[in-house]
């Protein structure tokens, strides 16, 4: 993934994410190409790997698999209008679409034992719901869920965060952006944006105008030697 420095997620954000339950997207390659299927995943702090389940009769299990394996897993994202900018009257730009993701490259280990698809069940439903929900469902029930299943896991080998979340864009369009998505619901990227992009932008522009000055401030005692020279 192509993470310019100034998008890059701080480590402490990429490691609360990735402590959460969340859905995304394995992705493996082979040699009739690369596949990819959407799956919960929880992390196992102490041995340093991200845990899913897939179907045993998945490609992506029954397949050898070249490389590494892939998972993106995206907190949040929403389309931005440009109609939300405060300076697109002066300014006109298009629409983008701001997120938030956490990509992780690391080798693929699939326990196909029936101990291994029982655990990732367990840790997915303890971790998402409260304990009687599995206590609900009966042992033979359970095994018989965890028989069509495999336990899959992925070393943390490579981890990445980016937030593309407008942090190039005016102070004035990034408090807009707050309005507009703070009126849509999107609790995460509006928190993400005030905390983050709202300083970084108002930070960069006060930079950018320490540089005009500066450079002007050259410019006029230039002009200044020259007049004398004459």
């Amino acid at each position: 993934m192509y993470v310019p420095r100034h998008l890059e997620l701080s480590e402490a954000y990429t490691t609360t994410l990735l402590k959460e339950v969340r859905a995304g997207n394995l992705v493996t390659f082979h040699a009739q190409g690369p596949a990819a299927t959407l799956v919960p995943f929880y992390l196992d702090e102490e041995r340093g790997v991200l845990v899913t389940r897939l179907v045993r009769d998945n490609p992506q299990v029954t397949e050898h698999s070249i490389g590494p394996a892939l998972v993106i897993l995206d907190e949040a994202d929403a389309y931005i209008s440009p109609q939300w900018y405060v300076t697109n009257e002066v300014a006109p730009s298009v629409p983008t679409w701001d997120y938030i993701t956490v990509h992780v490259r690391g080798a693929m280990r699939i326990d196909t034992s029936l101990e291994g698809a029982i655990r990732a069940v367990r840790e997915l439903t303890l971790r998402t719901e409260p304990a009687a929900v599995l206590d609900a469902v009966d042992e033979p029930r359970l095994t018989a869920m965890a028989r069509t299943i495999v336990a899959v896991e992925i070393s943390l080998d490579h981890v990445e965060g980016k937030a593309q979340m407008s942090q190039d864009r005016h102070p004035d369009d990034v408090r807009s952006l707050i309005s507009a998505l703070e009126d849509r619901g999107e609790t995460t990227l509006v928190k993400y944006l005030r905390e983050v992009s709202l300083p970084y932008a108002e930070q960069r522009l006060a930079t950018i105008a320490r540089l005009h000055e500066t450079r002007n401030g050259r410019a006029e005692e230039q002009a200044y030697r020259v007049a004398r020279l004459h």
